[in-house]
Formats: C-alpha cells, sequence, structure tokens
C-alpha cells in the first residue's frame, strides 16, 4: 500500500479560513449551523460565531477507518427534528469524496431547508462541490489541529 502523503494544517490557518468565509457570507441570514461531526465542529463554532448564529448541531457518520482508508458510509447521529424550513449553513472540514456532504445535505433538504455547504479544503474529485471552500486540494490527507497526535 502506498504511503499517503499528509499535509499539517494549523489553528492559524483555521482562524483565518474562517474569518474569510465569513465575510464572505455575511450577507447570508442563516437560522442554524451544522456541524458534519467530528471534523467540521471547529470551523462550524469560529463561523457560528463570527455570523451570529446561536443554533448549532451537529450530524454524525462514520466513514473513514483509518487515515484516507474508507469503510462504509454510516449516519451515527442524526441533528434535531427541530432543524427544519430554515436556512442552514452545513460545515465540514473537507470535501473530499463528497459522501458525507452529499448524505447530510439531503438528510437536511428532506426537512425541507435551504443549505449552504461550507468547507475548509475541496479535493476537485469529489462528488459535490461545496458552495464555499478556503483551498483546493488535491489527493492528500490533511491534518488538522484538533486530531491527534496535536501539532502546533
Amino acid at each position: 500500500m502506498p504511503k499517503i502523503k499528509k499535509q499539517f494544517y494549523s489553528w492559524s490557518n483555521l482562524i483565518a479560513d474562517c474569518l474569510s468565509s465569513a465575510d464572505k457570507l455575511k450577507s447570508e441570514k442563516f437560522d442554524f449551523a451544522v456541524a458534519i461531526s467530528r471534523g467540521g465542529l471547529m470551523p462550524t463554532t469560529l463561523l457560528a460565531y463570527l455570523l451570529k448564529i446561536k443554533k448549532v448541531g451537529t450530524i454524525s457518520y462514520s466513514h473513514y477507518v483509518g487515515d484516507g482508508i474508507r469503510g462504509k458510509l454510516e449516519l451515527v447521529l442524526a441533528p434535531n427534528e427541530k432543524i427544519k424550513n430554515s436556512r442552514v449553513l452545513l460545515v465540514d472540514d473537507k470535501a473530499d469524496t463528497g459522501a458525507t456532504l452529499i448524505a447530510a445535505k439531503k438528510f437536511l433538504e428532506k426537512k425541507n431547508n435551504k443549505v449552504i455547504t461550507v468547507t475548509l479544503h475541496y479535493d476537485p474529485h469529489s462528488k459535490i462541490k461545496p458552495d464555499l471552500y478556503s483551498r483546493e486540494v488535491k489527493d492528500i490527507w490533511i491534518v488538522y489541529p484538533w486530531e491527534p497526535p496535536f501539532k502546533k
């Protein structure tokens, strides 16, 4: 098995990317921010503060079984049932294959929500292009600062 290329992403990168995304989204009004857990938790928290979104929820899927190793996509935890007929900011760390982002967006849209997707990273191989993303990356595993082993 070939060794996967890794790139470390810093807290400073996260803050800069969230500030930039919030600036681009400042004219939008959202009722909810939904984090795709676990990777979307940190950027969702920052964006919710920056965009003054008080209602924050999570949706959780299990997909990766190791660095770059995918298993079957499974819904682990659904968001609050009150998220319906709303404008929702859906946030994840990376649109890699796009499977998780597509599944979460479809889940929310079934409740008649208008969903805007945001990611920190976007791989053009993804089956979905987020409405907004900070950085385009290709064929690389991003190691985020909240993932062990923790890096500066």
